[in-house]
């Protein structure tokens, strides 16, 4: 789904993965910041601009079992880091998979989400 940098992210996606024992049994899942999400870019790829363990397509549709390897989907889509812009705290940087571009945007657009764990 897509939240907004409101604190849905916080509040809806990362206390639901982070709830009870936790999605995959870990509850330590948080936003990448802007170097981590940039690091998974593929540019020689497209469509999504992923580096391929981030995105089987064969196993995408009808996967259900997210925690599962081959279950690893990236949509051709943005998605949130939680880095925020230095000179505009009304915006956050995020990542285009569909071509490997970069940017920010106000934290009250709707974009996709990832999670990763632990430390940075």
């Amino acid at each position: 789904g897509t939240y907004n940098m409101d604190g849905t992210i916080v509040t809806t996606f990362l206390a639901t993965l982070n709830a009870g024992s936790g999605f995959a049994g870990y509850t330590d899942w948080r936003i990448p910041n802007y170097k981590e999400l940039v690091s998974i870019l593929d540019l020689e790829g497209f469509g999504p601009s992923i580096d391929p363990a981030f995105h089987q397509p064969a196993t995408c549709t009808g996967c259900t079992d997210v925690t599962l390897a081959t279950c690893s989907c990236t949509a051709s889509s943005y998605y949130w880091s939680s880095t925020t812009l230095a000179t505009g705290p009304i915006y956050a940087w995020n990542v285009y998979f569909n071509i490997g571009d970069v940017g920010y945007t106000y934290k009250t657009d709707n974009k996709q989400v990832r999670a990763v764990r632990a430390g940075l």
